[in-house]
């Protein structure tokens, strides 16, 4: 269950709640009055994963606090995740109670999480299908408070969003950044995928920065199976690519763009739905992204064996590429995935969801961030 935490043992936060009063009952009654005024002048909250980057965020909370108090310049809330889906959960549980602006604390993940989260639960798990029929209609996003900010400060091992959003580094940074910033508009990208339980299924999520499927995809899916093992990013992602990339076939898939307007079959290799231009490693993937255009970036590579494939992704790091023969490159606001021959691992901001058939549809100035 999710946990809100106003502790002082690691890993501590502010002080919010006072000590015990051993005045008379008729002062304790007057310092009670005055303790639910001053709750209610804190509009901010800190939703902190404290086992991001590789658990450095919660050893080291004792003197992250203090910078991220003196940033911000107010008093604030801090709670702290222990589970997955934890970010959606109290992000959703304070806006609820009031809060205007949540900070998100974490990794990539979390920060979806915590995106998620300003929105009304979803159905969540749908019974109807991508694969035949028409294209599944996607429920409207209800904001819990459309005057809510969120607050993007990475504190993970790749920090992709950070690098797409142009964030500077360090918590500290990111927090005087908050503060310091404006309110922006910004698009997410809602992801209808297939179930790999119930094939019959599709599970929906928002996500801000971009959804891999195929090669890229199955590596992340193994990488975090080995932390599950041995918790560390180095040896878990050279362990995935020494197991993917050799023995790794491309897929025949069928794409379908804005509602079947145009229509293709293509031998996939690797796909990408980016709202942001990077991906993890510093690959400029889709170097037209804008997070604020209306608009989603597809970038497939197609038919690559393992040695044309490592060719082709060092081509692709800095964006500095043309439309070749295996690079297939568009702009648009709807896409629906399809494999036509065995199961394709979707993930979305660095975190499995599910397989093909997938469909993605790009949703304008859904969400306000300050930065």
């Amino acid at each position: 269950m999710a946990v809100e935490q106003d502790v002082t043992h690691p890993p501590p936060s502010p002080p919010l709640v006072s000590h015990r009063s051993t005045t008379p009952p008729r002062l304790k009654r007057t310092y009670h009055r005055k303790k639910s005024i001053k709750q209610k002048d804190i509009d901010t909250v800190l939703v902190v994963n404290p086992n991001s980057s590789s658990g450095l965020t919660g050893k080291g909370w004792n003197d992250l606090y203090p910078e991220i108090k003196e940033a911000l310049g107010t008093s604030v809330k801090v709670a702290l995740t222990t589970k997955p889906g934890d970010g959606t959960t109290l992000a959703r549980q304070f806006l609820k109670q009031g809060f205007k602006k949540v900070v998100a604390i974490g990794g990539d993940g979390t920060l979806n999480e915590v995106a998620n989260g300003f929105f009304e639960e979803p159905v969540g798990i749908h019974s109807n299908k991508i694969n035949g029929g028409p294209p599944p209609k996607f429920p409207p996003l209800r904001p819990i408070n459309p005057d809510a900010i969120m607050g993007v400060v990475p504190a993970g091992t790749r920090n992709v969003l950070a690098k797409s959003l142009g964030l500077p580094e360090g918590i500290a940074n990111c927090c005087k950044t908050f503060q310091l910033g404006k309110p922006k508009k910004m698009d997410v990208i809602y992801a209808t995928v297939t179930s790999p339980e119930d094939h019959s299924s599709t599970m929906s999520r928002i996500f801000l920065n971009a959804a891999e499927m195929g090669v890229a995809a199955e590596i992340i899916e193994r990488s975090k199976k080995v932390r599950e093992v041995v918790n560390s990013r180095i040896v878990s992602t050279i362990t995935s690519i020494a197991a993917t990339l050799p023995t790794y076939q491309s897929n025949e898939c069928e794409i379908s763009i804005d509602n079947n307007k145009k229509k293709f079959a293509i031998k996939m290799t690797m796909a990408v739905v980016a709202n942001g231009q990077f991906l993890g490693g510093g690959f400029k993937v889709a170097p037209h992204a804008s997070m604020s255009d209306g608009l989603l970036d597809l970038v497939v590579l197609k038919d690559s064996g393992s040695l044309k494939m490592i060719d082709e992704l060092i081509n692709m790091k800095d964006g500095d590429y043309k439309e070749e023969d295996n690079i297939t490159y568009r702009q648009t606001t709807k896409v629906s995935l399809i494999s036509k021959e065995r199961d394709v691992t979707v993930t979305v901001d660095g975190e499995p969801i599910g397989i093909l058939p997938a469909t993605f549809e790009v949703i304008p100035h859904a969400l306000t961030v300050r930065m």
